[in-house]
């Protein structure tokens, strides 16, 4: 499981934070690696960007899960509004535009990456706990590191070229089988709904969970996964 162009202890350009060219790093890995296909399985940001893997390196790709994550371009921005429905729901994703201002929130959040990162990863569980403090303390390694938030800050900004090239990419919806995994206190039905935008063979799955499947339910997640991987292409 590689980390991302700017997360954890990958390097942390000036540019490049569009899901697309993040996409293409992952490929070129792969290459590197020696494996000319994969199945790909991403969370929240990683399945926009697996989502993007799956496009530009169609004869590469030959399973996507898609988990807990909504697509620039495709809805994803209307959970920005504070609207009652939003919520109400638990769906009003306040965070995105207040990370999109120039400077303010690297001002705002250096000294308190900590208290953020708490707050935002057991704020979005249904199982809090399972935010063990070995992982709270991996996280705030990483985004104090020199860099870390700013590159973490650059990936929301490039929300609007996400947009554009997620639009571009489903004008030729995707072949392969793609399993959308859900969990029910967060982005739930939603997730297969989104995939039905970018793919013609969609299998949906919503988990009593929130936002961090993984972590939260990891045996009932490989328990959809595994079977999954095992159909042909």
């Amino acid at each position: 499981m590689p980390d991302l162009r700017g997360l954890g202890d990958s390097a942390r350009p000036a540019h490049g934070y569009d899901s697309a060219t993040m996409s293409d790093d992952i490929a070129e890995l792969m290459t590197h690696l020696g494996h000319q296909t994969y199945a790909v399985i991403g969370e929240d940001w990683g399945a926009v960007i697996g989502y993007q893997l799956a496009a530009r390196h169609r004869d590469h790709t030959t399973h996507l899960v898609f988990a807990e994550a909504l697509l620039p371009g495709f809805g994803f921005e209307d959970h920005t509004a504070l609207t009652a429905h939003n919520v109400s729901s638990g769906m009003h994703l306040w965070h995105l535009g207040f990370y999109f201002q120039p400077d303010v929130p690297e001002m705002l959040i250096a000294g308190h990456e900590r208290e953020l990162i708490t707050y935002m990863i057991k704020n979005e569980r249904s199982h809090p706990d399972t935010a063990t403090p070995d992982a709270i303390e991996e996280y705030v390694r990483c985004y104090t590191m020199p860099g870390g938030v700013r590159a973490m800050l650059a990936i929301y900004r490039a929300m609007l070229t996400d947009a554009q090239q997620n639009q571009q990419a489903a004008q030729e919806k995707l072949d392969i089988p793609v399993l959308a995994l859900g969990g029910a206190a967060f982005i739930g039905q939603r997730n297969e709904e989104q995939a039905r935008f970018i793919a013609h063979n969609v299998t949906g799955h919503v988990f009593d969970a929130g936002h961090d499947l993984a972590e939260e339910v990891p045996a009932e997640m490989a328990d959809a996964v595994l079977p999954f991987l095992a159909t042909p292409e």
